[in-house]
Order: C-alpha cells, then sequence, then structure tokens
C-alpha cells in the first residue's frame, strides 16, 4: 500500500497573513483579547511560532491588526448603502438585517467587535473611538440624508442606533427569537426616528 505524502500548500505572504489574522480573529473571540498568543495563533494556522512573528513581531501589532481588520469589516457593511434612495427607516432596517446576519456568517468578528468595545487599555480605546466616531458618522449621514426634517445638531440618535444594534446583536447570540429581535429593531428605529424629528 503506497502511502500519499500529503503536499502543504505554499502561501503567498499576503495570504500567508490573512490566514493568521484570520486564526487570531477566532481565537479572540473564543479566549478573549488576553489569552490568545503567538504561539495559539501558529498552532490554529499550522505555521511555526516564529512565522506569526514575521507577520506580527509584538503583541501590541497582533493586537492591532485584529480590531483594524474588524473596523474594516464593519464599515464595509455601509458599501452596499451608500447612494441607496430610501428612507432612513428602510436603510436602517437593512443595516440591521445584515448586523443579525453577521452572528450566523461572521461570529467571532462580532464577538471581537464586543470585546473590543470594553477594552480601557490607552491604545486599543484610542483605536476603538476612532472607529465608532466613523461609524457614527455614517449613521447620521444616513438620518440627514434619508430624513429632511431631522435635527443636526448631535450624533446623539446615532449613538442610540448603535447603542441599540450592539444589544440587538447580543440578543441574537444569546438565542432570542426572531419575532423579539425584529420587534426590538422596529420599536428603535421607529422611536429614534420620532425623536429626532425637529418640530
Amino acid at each position: 500500500m503506497t502511502k500519499i505524502k500529503k503536499i502543504r500548500t505554499r502561501l503567498s505572504p499576503e495570504q500567508r497573513r490573512e490566514q493568521l489574522l484570520a486564526a487570531a480573529i477566532d481565537l479572540f473571540a473564543e479566549r478573549g483579547f488576553g489569552e490568545a498568543k503567538h504561539a495559539d495563533i501558529a498552532k490554529r494556522a499550522g505555521v511555526s511560532t516564529a512565522a506569526t512573528f514575521v507577520y506580527f513581531p509584538t503583541r501590541d501589532e497582533l493586537l492591532m491588526a485584529v480590531v483594524d481588520e474588524v473596523a474594516r469589516f464593519y464599515l464595509a457593511l455601509f458599501d452596499n448603502i451608500e447612494g441607496v434612495r430610501a428612507s432612513a427607516s428602510d436603510v436602517l432596517h437593512g443595516l440591521a438585517a445584515q448586523l443579525l446576519s453577521l452572528v450566523d456568517t461572521h461570529l467571532s468578528y462580532v464577538l471581537v467587535q464586543h470585546g473590543w468595545a470594553a477594552r480601557f487599555d490607552k491604545p486599543l480605546r484610542a483605536r476603538f473611538l476612532a472607529f465608532q466616531d466613523e461609524i457614527l458618522s455614517k449613521i447620521s449621514e444616513i438620518l440627514w440624508a434619508s430624513e429632511k426634517n431631522v435635527t443636526r445638531d448631535g450624533r446623539d440618535d446615532a449613538r442610540i442606533l448603535l447603542s441599540a444594534s450592539e444589544a440587538l446583536a447580543i440578543m441574537k447570540v444569546d438565542g432570542e427569537p426572531n419575532d423579539k429581535l425584529e420587534r426590538f429593531t422596529k420599536h428603535t428605529i421607529e422611536v429614534v426616528l420620532a425623536y429626532g424629528k425637529s418640530g
């Protein structure tokens, strides 16, 4: 009986970095920011620990690469709605549906984003606040572009919607039924849009 030798696929540097980053995101989601180490990521990806240090020479660089990828991923959700001519309610319901689908398709990203939101060490917090600022700007633009009489004197409405979206994702992770998720989404959007109308 001939033994078949397993051939290892050689990845380009870009592909290898993506592979290691994906493994890091999965491990951060499973274990938290403080637990996943270079050696764990190497083991998950099937490479040497030394290889992970080639792409992420320090722990800080690894952390920043992970959160930058999660930020990029979340901000890309807004790409599909740029230029859409619809009411704010329709656009926000569409975004909520995308967010809920991420729990099924990209759970690790959802869990890492929530873990990141709860970090208060300065470098990660600064990065999170910059990411949050971009999200708030995008939600504000949806409100202002779609609802002519929504006030423009602050981003409180956008912040409420962002907080509600984070609660909605956790509800989905926790297994709340779809009708409850839909009711929560509808109620939140209706209340925020009604509150944001200028008199």
